[in-house]
């Protein structure tokens, strides 16, 4: 129930939603774009259980058209107010720089190349101590709107799993899946992970203690790489509030068939090509992921493309604006990016519910 003291939804914003029925959009009316910090804060506060309930049905929440949204500490604050805790990205297979607290670059990938959509981190894989390590939200906050592309697409992955054959789910579902990184020292593209950044330490007892704790073998090897082999990680999931099941991993990007390092992963000119052609041998040695079934045989290709293209025609997109926050439920809801031009800057967070 709204206080007295606090603004009807009605007299604050519009609401509707993009592509049918995902993401749900809260824009602001002229008359309340100029709304403080502290009075949002506190509608968001009073309206959490609204707001939690609309994130469960559309899957994602779109904050539109609020001024005093503007940077890193209110898109912290804001985070602060709708989840239990917010996380680190440790472990994670995305290049990110760390911006304020808690809150990180959405990707440091060059503008050129596209990230394809995924739940975030949906391949680690649960443990005794921690039965879901995944995050159950990831926000962005867009600081700077792209200067063209750059969106940021969404896809719903319930709809996904309904629309795989079943036949495929059965078989991911039966053999399960298993994740295997070669992680360089250091960047020469410019694109890797290494492992210091996903260890967040560049001291290999530090790294190796990690390790142990999240169940991984490490091999250390000789050009100071480090190849991890995880435990099996879930190809489904039901949703831990609605109960719904979604189609939940990453197979179908973290795979060999699809390593940036087989396309222009330097840029589109005759020069960065030649100069990626010389270093592709030296790549494919030093950095890839690569998914497998648990018992370590071979995902079919089909099987990937059929998923890429399931998730393709399924997806759908908006253009950024500055100001704009978007929280998804990292479970229902998978994203992306799209290329883009300079200048973008959208920044991400990463959080936990109270479970």
């Amino acid at each position: 129930m709204i206080s007295q003291t606090l603004r009807p939804t009605s007299e604050i914003a519009t609401t509707k939603t993009l592509d049918g029925s995902l993401a749900f959009v809260i824009e602001a009316k002229p008359d309340a774009a100029d709304i403080s910090r502290d009075d949002l804060l506190a509608w968001i506060s009073e309206n959490r259980t609204w707001l939690e309930e609309k994130l469960h049905r559309h899957g994602a929440i779109l904050f539109r058209g609020f001024k005093s949204l503007s940077g890193a500490d209110d898109f912290e604050a804001v985070m602060k107010v709708v989840c239990h805790k917010l996380l680190d990205y440790a472990g994670g297979t995305t290049p990110r720089s760390a911006v304020s607290g808690k809150i990180v670059s959405s990707t440091d990938a060059p503008a050129h190349l596209t990230i394809g959509l995924h739940q975030e981190m949906s391949y680690l894989e649960p443990s005794e101590d921690l039965p879901d390590p995944t995050p159950d939200k990831v926000a962005f906050f867009c600081e700077i709107e792209p200067g063209g592309g750059g969106q940021t697409p969404l896809c719903d992955m319930r709809l996904v799993l309904e629309r795989l054959p079943q036949d495929l789910v059965t078989r991911f579902e039966d053999k399960g899946l298993i994740l295997t990184r070669q992680l360089p020292a250091t960047k020469e593209a410019g694109y890797e992970v290494t492992w210091p950044t996903m260890f967040g330490t560049s001291d290999r007892q530090e790294a190796e203690a990690f390790a142990v704790k999240r169940g991984w073998r490490l091999e250390w090897t000789e050009d100071g790489g480090v190849r991890v082999f995880q435990k099996p990680s879930p190809t489904t999931k039901r949703h831990r509030v609605t109960g719904e099941k979604v189609w939940f991993n990453q197979a179908h990007l973290l795979h060999k068939e699809y390593a940036p390092w087989k396309g222009d992963f330097l840029g589109p000119s005759a020069d960065q090509k030649a100069v990626a052609d010389r270093m592709r041998p030296a790549m494919a040695k030093r950095f890839f992921y690569q998914s497998t079934h648990a018992d370590g045989s071979k995902i079919a290709i089909a099987d990937l493309e059929t998923i890429r293209k399931t998730i393709d025609e399924t997806m759908t997109m908006f253009d950024w604006r500055a100001g704009d926050l978007l929280i998804c439920d990292n479970k229902l809801v998978s994203h992306g990016r799209q290329p883009y031009t300079p200048p973008r800057k959208i920044l991400a967070a990463l959080a936990a519910d109270d479970r």
